[in-house]
């Protein structure tokens, strides 16, 4: 070993496949806020926060074992949304108002839940029932009746969405029906006398015409809004159907002004209990983080880890992993249809390294990536993937190291693993 060229390199968590691990557990998420909630998570050092996390994630577990389901699709930071509808007089666009009111309907169902939950998981989620405090005082019926239903997929307000918007239409209707017979009736008479150029009509300049030839534009009196580009046909508004075309044109504009009087009214709605809607949006991003969380542990068989904050003495163990996995070796291994070997390994108190070494496809590797993933996945939030159990002592970090030394001219690649456990420093 000595008479080799040897490159020492501490190497991040990186090189551990953490990030790759978080990415995967992102992708078990269903909503953009969910994977940006999974995408920042880090391991931590805080042992109450650990708890938390683990026993939050313990929790969903059982109701997702049981047979339980949530849905998170639609929901979004909604921040910047939710601040313009505070503003008075503020009228949000209507897909806007319809995308923050389906998240406020995942909260009110996510609030249903916990006040009528399923037996199997009844009075055993404490922590999630505490996470969602805030969502059991929440009460958006208000809301919600004010607009669900009343905004169309492609944005648009739907008759009932007022009395006075039905009332408007309706009247547009007939008087649209009114127009339609009146040319109709001009479009016969000048196409028995030869001057029609198509018995159609169109609209111009929101105006609805009927085609004449040209040269016999003066055979209908009206109001011409037109030709074509060959500048054989003119675009007519007949006299008589002028007035009938300033009754349409005035309906629609007072049409426009219900609908922005409504989008006023239902942004206030919204900015009303924007800080309700704020403040369960966050909950149900940490909800569904969880709910990931859970997911991983269930597919992969995981336990949830053992960490302590007293200093390990005598035989107590520092480090235990027993049947330890890397998850994301394992669930490759699982797309070949092959299985994993789980590995244990275990530091006492008293050692301050572990040192693993040998020759190469020895397991060093795995055994390094699983115990450093193991320390990091429990301490981070998710259980480990783990045959049994798993301990640490969280006063005391676990530092992975690599050390490569190379000999071309001999081909021989030698790598050297070590735990060491040291004291965390603030």
């Amino acid at each position: 070993m000595s008479s080799l060229s040897i490159q020492l390199r501490e190497t991040s968590s990186a090189s551990f496949e953490w990030e790759r691990l978080r990415t995967h557990l992102a992708g078990r998420t269903q909503s953009p806020l969910g994977r940006a909630r999974v995408l920042v998570l880090e391991p931590s050092r805080e042992l109450e926060w650990i708890n938390r996390q683990q026993q939050l994630t313990a929790e969903v577990r059982v109701f997702l074992s049981g047979g339980g389901s949530f849905g998170f699709n639609g929901l979004f930071d909604a921040g910047s949304l939710l601040d313009k509808s505070r503003i008075p007089n503020a009228a949000l666009e209507a897909l806007e108002i319809r995308r923050i009111v389906e998240v406020a309907e995942h909260i009110s169902d996510w609030r249903t839940l916990l006040t009528e939950p399923p037996d199997h998981i009844r009075g055993k989620w404490p922590a999630v029932e505490s996470l969602s405090g805030p969502i059991l005082t929440t009460n958006f019926y208000k809301l919600l009746s004010l607009v669900s239903g009343k905004i169309e997929p492609d944005g648009s307000l739907s008759d009932s969405a007022s009395p006075e918007l039905h009332r408007i239409r309706r009247a547009a209707e007939r008087q649209h029906r009114a127009i339609e017979e009146s040319l109709r009736r001009t479009l016969r008479q000048v196409a028995d006398e030869g001057s029609a150029r198509d018995e159609l009509i169109t609209v111009r300049g929101d105006r609805f015409v009927i085609p004449i030839k040209t040269e016999n534009r003066r055979r209908v009196p009206g109001v011409i809004h037109g030709a074509s580009s060959s500048g054989q046909t003119v675009f007519v508004e007949p006299m008589e159907t002028i007035e009938q075309n300033n009754e349409l044109v005035r309906l629609l504009e007072e049409e426009q002004q219900e609908i922005h009087r409504i989008l006023v009214t239902m942004t206030k709605a919204v900015g009303e209990e924007a800080d309700a809607i704020a403040r369960g949006t966050e909950i149900l991003a940490e909800v569904e983080a969880h709910f990931a969380y859970a997911r991983f542990a269930e597919d992969l068989k995981c336990v949830r880890p053992v960490f302590t904050d007293g200093k390990p003495h005598g035989e107590d163990a520092a480090l235990a992993l027993e049947k330890a996995r890397h998850p994301l070796l394992e669930l490759r291994l699982r797309e070949e249809r092959a299985s994993i070997v789980p590995l244990t390994v275990a530091l006492p108190g008293v050692a301050k390294q572990l040192i693993i070494s040998g020759p190469n496809t020895g397991g060093k590797d795995g055994c390094t990536e699983d115990g450093w993933l193991a320390g990091a996945d429990g301490s981070g939030g998710p259980p480990c993937a783990c045959g049994k159990g798993a301990y640490a002592c969280l006063r005391r970090c676990l530092c992975g190291h690599r050390r490569c030394a190379v000999d071309r001219a001999q081909s021989i690649y030698l790598l050297c693993t070590h735990y060491k456990c040291e004291p965390y420093r603030s």
